[in-house]
């Protein structure tokens, strides 16, 4: 009991001292992404910025490499919205094709989703700071709740550390050639690129790009 009044003592002193202090500087996400990024299996062989768009503050096209085989994976730090579908329609050739996404999904890692276009095989998600990787606006907005509405973020958004929500998502969109207009070349596409995305992750959950320090 005693632990309890404490507890709900000390949250109305921080929602009290947030509404009558000025509101503090909420980091903002940095406007970079790395150079490179590294592969265990796959060589990196060309790596550059990508032209800017509406909701992206950057991004960055990586190429890689392994034997006859070549990949490409574009990279958009976005800030606000989590919807594969409508960032392949409003951002990519692929447009109205993005009816064509299907839906899978990697214990401990998320979603994703995959789909064949003008002789290349697809695949994209989007990787949030914490949680799985989602593809739809319900997914992203069902991580955000489940991963942002936490004890440990709440105070700090009372406090104006920190935006309560963070909405921060790395876009991806990779792809390799098809060899052939058959199924067979189309599931031996999306597993080459299962097995990248597997690893894209599992590197980039570690190393997403942080908020730039506050100004003074």
């Amino acid at each position: 009991m005693v632990l309890l009044v404490l507890t709900f003592g000390s949250a109305i002193v921080v929602l009290s001292k947030a509404i009558v202090t000025p509101k503090a500087v909420i980091p903002q996400p940095t406007s970079r992404l790395p150079a490179t990024v590294p592969s265990a299996d796959w060589q990196s062989v060309a790596s550059v910025t990508l032209p800017p768009i509406p909701e992206a503050i950057a991004g960055q096209q990586y190429e890689y490499r392994r034997q006859q085989q070549s990949l490409t994976v574009q990279m958009r730090y976005m800030t606000e919205d989590g919807d594969v579908n409508r960032f392949l329609f409003a951002y990519t050739p692929i447009r109205q094709d993005n009816k064509r996404l299907v839906l899978k999904y990697q214990p401990q890692i998320g979603f994703y989703g995959v789909l064949p276009y003008q002789k290349r095989a697809y695949l994209s998600a989007c990787i949030s700071p914490r949680g799985e990787s989602t593809v739809t606006a319900q997914q992203f907005v069902q991580n955000l709740r489940a991963h942002n509405l936490i004890p440990g973020r709440i105070l700090p958004w009372l406090s104006g550390q920190q935006s309560l929500l963070d909405r921060r998502c790395l876009w991806t969109l990779m792809s390799v050639p098809l060899t052939a207009a058959d199924s067979i070349a189309l599931d031996n596409a999306y597993e080459t690129l299962e097995d990248f995305w597997i690893s894209w992750y599992r590197w980039w959950q570690p190393n997403f790009p942080p908020t730039s320090p506050p100004s003074s």
